[in-house]
């Protein structure tokens, strides 16, 4: 004889080959415990007693479920178990589900419906919980809004440099921005900054014969603006340290083969650790490089050798020869990284040294480009233009040779 058992989010319902219901372990109210199991593909003990008071006198045992065979490999009767995504009984469960409730249970239509809408609400709450509480939720958005107070502090401070340029041309030669911004903030008149010990190390000098007089309201105004641009400039440097520890924490072996900033940035785009880690090295290597990808594929072009992976110091900083090879291996070195952080958690100190040795054998084998043969070069162009001398002569159309006869043509 066989049996159907039925998931719900109200339990668990079992019934025979005609659509009778034989026996059922149901929760009237919000049991987080038995939500939990559903969602998380675990067995509960209200399964578990279930398939236990029908296998004495069932010889089959049918479970419509989303969890695989071997989660019942515990059980007595794991013989008589089998496992279906979805069937027509458990169709017919969800169809008629509230009729069926209100048979078996003492609650009425609005009271089942209110236990589910508590229900969903509940799941709804644990999952967001659960992805706040994720480290790599919080590197993204972090990461995010650093990248944005880069481009908005990019602008300001270019406004900064125009507007105090007239009376403190000398500071313009202070590459470092928060530097310059902040010698604004603080001293802001030129007589204050002759005298700042900000200006300790820059080797910037005031001159004694360039003096503008500039009212006390635009130097007000000019202040105001660079403060609330200096304050711009200490969150950024905070969210930096605060990535800088966060990464560390969360994805040590990442930290050590990319840095704090591409790793966050890798994380970012691709919405998480555990995605990160499930992308082959190929794709980590040209992360970024979207736009490049899909016009090599439309039009041809030289696929890109890298992409978000440029702002390795390893690849930034390696002649223009090597950059690919390098790309490669730093790509497969962040791919393995990212999987022992993810799925292990195990911390691997040699990662690091194998991709400094690797980079090293890399310059060492090729200090010098290759050389290409212009004689090949030039045979593949010339045939390229006999190629295309080719086409166009198949695409003039034949002229008309046909003389006119008389009433053909007028004049």
């Amino acid at each position: 004889m066989k049996v159907i058992i039925i998931t719900t989010s109200f339990g668990f319902i079992a019934l025979n080959e005609e659509y009778e219901v034989i026996s059922s372990r149901l929760s009237t109210d919000v049991d987080t415990t038995l939500l939990d199991a559903i969602t998380k593909n675990k067995l509960s003990n209200m399964e578990i007693e279930l398939i236990d008071e029908l296998s004495d006198d069932y010889d089959e045992i049918v479970i419509e479920t989303n969890k695989s065979l071997s989660s019942y490999e515990s059980l007595e009767s794991f013989d008589k178990i089998s496992v279906e995504k979805d069937n027509e009984y458990g169709r017919y469960i969800r169809d008629k589900l509230y009729n069926i409730l209100e048979e078996i249970t003492n609650l009425n239509r609005s009271e089942l419906l209110t236990v589910t809408h508590d229900s969903y609400q509940e799941i709804a709450k644990e999952k967001i919980t659960e992805s706040v509480k994720t480290s790599d939720v919080m590197i993204v958005e972090t990461i995010n809004a650093l990248e944005d107070l880069e481009e908005t502090t990019g602008r300001l401070i270019e406004r900064l440099r125009q507007w105090c340029m007239p009376y403190l041309p000398e500071l313009d030669k202070i590459s470092n921005h928060h530097l310059y911004t902040k010698i604004i903030a603080l001293e802001t008149s030129r007589e204050n900054i002759k005298n700042s010990s900000l200006l300790e190390g820059t080797n910037v000098e005031l001159s004694d014969d360039y003096d503008i007089n500039m009212d006390d309201n635009d130097l007000e105004i000019i202040k105001s603006f660079a403060v609330s641009l200096n304050e711009l400039y200490e969150s950024k440097k905070t969210l930096e340290s605060y990535i800088q520890e966060k990464v560390h924490d969360v994805a040590p072996n990442l930290y050590d083969v990319a840095g704090a900033n591409l790793a966050a940035k890798l994380i970012a785009h691709c919405n998480g650790l555990e995605n990160l880690a499930k992308l082959p090295s190929s794709t980590v290597q040209i992360i970024g490089a979207e736009k490049a990808v899909f016009r090599h594929l439309k039009t041809g072009e030289k696929p890109p050798k890298h992409g978000l992976i440029f702002q390795h110091p390893s690849i930034r900083g390696s002649n223009w020869w090597h950059r690919g090879k390098i790309a490669r291996a730093v790509a497969g070195k962040i791919t393995i990284a990212a999987r022992r952080d993810a799925f292990t958690g195990e911390y691997s100190p040699e990662l690091k040294e194998q991709l400094d040795m690797r980079i090293e054998k890399i310059k060492k084998d090729n200090p010098f480009p290759e050389r290409r043969n212009k004689k090949s070069d030039e045979s593949k162009r010339k045939n390229k233009k006999d190629k295309k001398s080719r086409k166009d002569k198949r695409k003039k159309p034949k002229r008309n040779k046909r003389k006119l006869k008389k009433g053909e043509y007028t004049y």
